[in-house]
């Protein structure tokens, strides 16, 4: 299984957010509405937290496919306990440290593609972007993903984000090293 990696284009980032997931997983649908203030295409398009589409590589016009899945790297990835006055996107944290962001399009969930999805993603960041650790947000609820990035190498190192309903926060925080 091959995955190549392409910069973010204004089609794939399109195609990205009318990915619709089935339950329980409707929460990473794109919403319809968005926050104030925030431009989900803007950032999707944004190289100081750059974004990659995915695809699998099947034939010789492997570049003509739709999106298999896509990498985000830096800010755009990042998800806080606290409020923050927002920082400029960014790709790398103080330390050298670099937040990672993926998600493989609905219809190839569920089939053995997530963990060479993520290492084909790690090796594209470590290639382009040397980072001294990677560090992951995943929602507590998705054991389908926490058991991916631990087969991955991820281990949990704290949690973040607000408190959902059960009072903990929502996401699960995963580092390890490059």
């Amino acid at each position: 299984m091959e995955f190549r990696f392409t910069p973010m284009a204004e089609a794939d980032a399109q195609a990205i957010r009318a990915w619709c997931y089935d339950p329980p997983y409707t929460t990473y649908n794109a919403a319809d509405e968005e926050p104030a203030g925030f431009d989900a295409m803007a950032e999707l398009l944004d190289p100081r937290s750059p974004h990659f589409a995915a695809r699998l590589v099947s034939g010789a016009a492997w570049e003509r496919e739709p999106p298999a899945g896509f990498f985000a790297f830096g800010s755009a990835c990042e998800v806080g306990s606290e409020p923050e006055a927002p920082a400029a996107p960014h790709l790398h944290r103080a330390d050298g440290s670099m937040t990672i962001g993926l998600g493989l399009r609905p219809d190839l969930t569920g089939r053995g593609l997530g963990l060479p999805f993520v290492e084909a993603g790690m090796t594209l960041a470590r290639e382009r972007y040397h980072p001294t650790l990677f560090r992951l947000f995943v929602y507590a609820w998705n054991q389908r993903a926490i058991t991916v990035y631990e087969r991955a190498g991820f281990t949990a190192v704290g949690r973040a984000g607000a408190p959902g309903g059960d009072g903990q926060p929502a996401f699960i925080e995963m580092t390890r090293l490059p």
